[in-house]
C-alpha cells in the first residue's frame, strides 16, 4: 500500500477542525502521512524576529495540540509554520513535500466586496501541483457549531424527568 502525503493548511483562528477529523477517518482505512501547516501572515511593519519566533512558536504549539487530539500520540502528523503569503506558502509546502492531496475547509461565507478579489483558497485550486479537497459546510456555516438553547429548553433543563 502507497503511503499518502496529505497536507492540511489551517488558519488557527478561523478554521473549523472538519478537515482534520475527515483525514483522521482516512487515515483508518490506510496509511498517510500527514502535515498541518500554519502560515504566519503579519499584516504590519515587519516586527524584531523575536516577535516571530514567539508566534511560531505558539502555532507549532497549537498544532501540536490539534494533532495529539485527532490522531493521538502513536500517529504524530508533521507540524510546520511558514511565514509569508498564506497561498504562497501552501502551494511551496505541497511542491516541496510531494504532497498527493491538500485538505481545506470551504472559508466562511464572504461580502461582496471580499468576493471582488481572488481568495487564498482558489489561489490554491487553479495552481496545486497535486489534488486539493475542499470540504463543504453545512447550512450553519460551521460542522463545529451547534444550536443554540433557548430558554424554554433551559427551564426544561430544570424540571425533574418524568
Amino acid at each position: 500500500m502507497n503511503i499518502k502525503r496529505i497536507l492540511i493548511p489551517l488558519d488557527l483562528m478561523r478554521s473549523p477542525c472538519d478537515a482534520l477529523a475527515y483525514v483522521r477517518d482516512m487515515a483508518a482505512e490506510s496509511p498517510v502521512c500527514v502535515t498541518l501547516l500554519y502560515v504566519l501572515n503579519l499584516n504590519i511593519v515587519p516586527p524584531g524576529r523575536k516577535i516571530y519566533e514567539e508566534l511560531c512558536m505558539e502555532s507549532e504549539a497549537a498544532l501540536r495540540k490539534l494533532s495529539r487530539l485527532f490522531f493521538g500520540a502513536d500517529h504524530a502528523a508533521r507540524i510546520i509554520v511558514r511565514v509569508g503569503a498564506p497561498h504562497e506558502e501552501i502551494l511551496a509546502e505541497a511542491k516541496a513535500e510531494s504532497s498527493d492531496l491538500i485538505v481545506m475547509s470551504r472559508p466562511r461565507r464572504r461580502s461582496w466586496s471580499q468576493l471582488l478579489h481572488l481568495g487564498t483558497t482558489q489561489r490554491i485550486i487553479d495552481s496545486s501541483p497535486c489534488p486539493a479537497v475542499l470540504l463543504p459546510r453545512d447550512r450553519r456555516g460551521s460542522p463545529a457549531q451547534r444550536p443554540r438553547r433557548t430558554e424554554a429548553s433551559e427551564d426544561e433543563a430544570l424540571l425533574p424527568a418524568a
